[in-house]
């Protein structure tokens, strides 16, 4: 009874003692690669590790890792694969004596790290073979909804755009802007904007802007915009300096506002709520011609006399688009 007793316990011992070898044999190895300032590619393989259909593919596809050792003085007894630091357990195929393949169906992670190591005669702990990192995503979408703006006084085109469905892989967008009068074009490696100094776009007024989105998957561009630098310029936002409501039998408020946009006439908007509600109201206006003055007359149908204003401007010369809307002033009238 006491010989079986001590024989458990030597085999309890000896079964805890392997499991925290293996595990410490992972840990050691994936802590070597994720060290590597490269990941995977600064391995010194002993051998060759090859992904079918390739090292980056379209997410979903059933994907091959195929391992191969090289090792001196080692006849593996077997072959192991490793993804993330864990040992895969399922769907490993030995094809010969120095080769094995790891199959996955329908992949789907964005990103992953797989090493193989041998296990050779001998020898205490797994010998590593070699390591991949391997990428799974999409080709890119043609990007749409492109528009180019500029801001008053900031200096430069912004473009925006929309990429689509997310890739998961590198992707590279790369804007082009030719120009109808010289046939110059220039080129801007972007993200998902860009911003465009006007002082760089020397051919003209007049330009065609797209986007062409690239990666290991596909390339695709977007439709061609066409714009005019003048007709794209943004106002600054207005600013109500104060307003005022007359004692006449019918009710006008007289708004006051200051804009950055020093000379030509305006065309004006405004809109106006009270604190306490969240609609806003556009009032009936008493002129709607474009005016070199710097006051709007109007008529609020509103009870309340704390109410929030707001206003925006365009010009005829050189701002052909209305201001955005600037924050809120409330007013007691």
């Amino acid at each position: 009874m006491r010989r079986e007793r001590e024989m458990r316990g030597f085999y309890y011992i000896w079964d805890m003692s392997h499991v925290a070898l293996q595990l410490h044999v992972v840990i050691a190895l994936y802590a070597l690669f994720r060290w590597g300032h490269g990941g995977i590619a600064t391995i010194n393989c002993s051998g060759n590790m090859w992904v079918e259909p390739g090292e980056i593919f379209q997410m979903g596809m059933n994907v091959s890792v195929y391992c191969q050792e090289a090792l001196k003085n080692c006849r593996p007894r077997n072959l192991h694969f490793y993804k993330n630091g864990f040992k895969e357990r399922f769907h490993i195929t030995r094809i010969n004596r120095t080769t094995a393949r790891v199959w996955y169906k329908g992949f789907s992670e964005p990103h992953a790290s797989m090493y193989c190591t041998a296990e050779c005669p001998g020898r205490f702990q797994e010998t590593l073979i070699c390591g991949k990192d391997i990428s799974s995503g999409y080709p890119p979408d043609a990007p749409s909804n492109m528009t180019c703006v500029i801001y008053e006084y900031s200096g430069n085109m912004t473009c925006t755009w929309n990429t689509g469905k997310p890739t998961y892989i590198d992707t590279k967008y790369t804007v082009h802007v030719k120009s109808l009068e010289t046939e110059e074009q220039q080129q801007y490696l972007a993200s998902n904007y860009v911003n465009i100094s006007t002082d760089s776009l020397q051919g003209g007024r007049k330009y065609l802007v797209w986007v062409q989105a690239v990666n290991a998957l596909g390339m695709e561009n977007s439709q061609q915009l066409q714009v005019h630098l003048d007709d794209i310029v943004i106002p600054s936002p207005s600013i109500i300096s104060r307003a005022e409501t007359t004692n006449a039998n019918v009710p006008k408020t007289i708004i006051y506002w200051k804009s950055k946009i020093m000379t030509g006439k305006v065309f004006c908007e405004m809109r106006y709520k009270a604190t306490t509600n969240q609609t806003w109201n556009l009032p009936r206006l008493h002129q709607n011609h474009p005016t070199n003055l710097r006051r709007l007359r109007c008529s609020l149908l509103q009870s309340s006399k704390d109410i929030l204003l707001q206003i925006i401007v365009k010009t005829l010369d050189f701002c052909r688009e209305w201001s955005s809307w600037p924050s809120c002033c409330r007013f007691f009238l």
